[in-house]
């Protein structure tokens, strides 16, 4: 295989793969989704109340509220704060590695495969918690940090970056790559090596 042939191979199977992919909605990162809804009121009791999925959204309802237009802790707010979260936003990250890896040709491909959805889901699962702890810091401000300890506003910032814009495109990249690193023929075809002779060769 040449590396355009894969190329095409791997544009022509994203088409099933990410209509799949639309169809199941939060299905395909049902792991991560779990975890979130169960880790954020764990890990954050004094700012998330709860978390719960709601279609393709994760709802993540916070310790605080308005009164007016002053954020106050729930207990003393006329309305809750409510942050949605659209699973869609991290997720596109497994129908990209997906037409990557079944257009491969690999050994063992579905052990592989199986080993990398677990690396995307967990890269996912911290994806949901920056996400949440951006959105919930954005809207309270200072009093976020005043409610509980959390990391640096800056710290927060930089993980929400590297979750939404790096993770989904990059890391199906490097997993792929790491996947595929012993094998000779993409050896030969990535790095220039010279494969070994196959039997037909050794005939010769």
């Amino acid at each position: 295989m040449t590396l355009y042939r894969f190329i095409g191979l791997v544009i022509l199977l994203m088409v099933p793969c990410f209509a799949l992919w639309y169809a199941l909605g939060a299905l395909t990162a049902a792991p991560a989704v779990w975890l979130a809804q169960v880790a954020l009121p764990w890990a954050f009791p004094a700012i998330i109340e709860s978390v719960v999925l709601d279609q393709n959204k994760l709802m993540v309802f916070s310790q605080f509220g308005e009164i007016g237009n002053d954020v106050v802790a729930l207990a003393e707010a006329d309305y809750q704060l409510v942050f949605p979260q659209s699973v869609r936003l991290l997720s596109y990250s497994i129908p990209f590695y997906t037409a990557l890896h079944f257009a491969s040709s690999i050994e063992a491909s579905l052990e592989r495969y199986a080993r990398s959805l677990l690396v995307l889901w967990v890269l996912m699962f911290v994806g949901f918690i920056a996400v949440a702890l951006k959105d919930v810091m954005v809207a309270v401000g200072p009093l976020l940090h005043q409610a509980s300890a959390l990391p640096p506003p800056a710290v927060i910032g930089l993980l929400y970056q590297f979750s939404v814009l790096i993770v989904p495109t990059v890391a199906p990249i490097l997993l792929w790559a790491w996947v595929v690193r012993d094998s000779p023929r993409w050896q030969a075809l990535l790095l220039g090596r010279q494969p070994p002779p196959t039997d037909s060769d050794s005939a010769t």
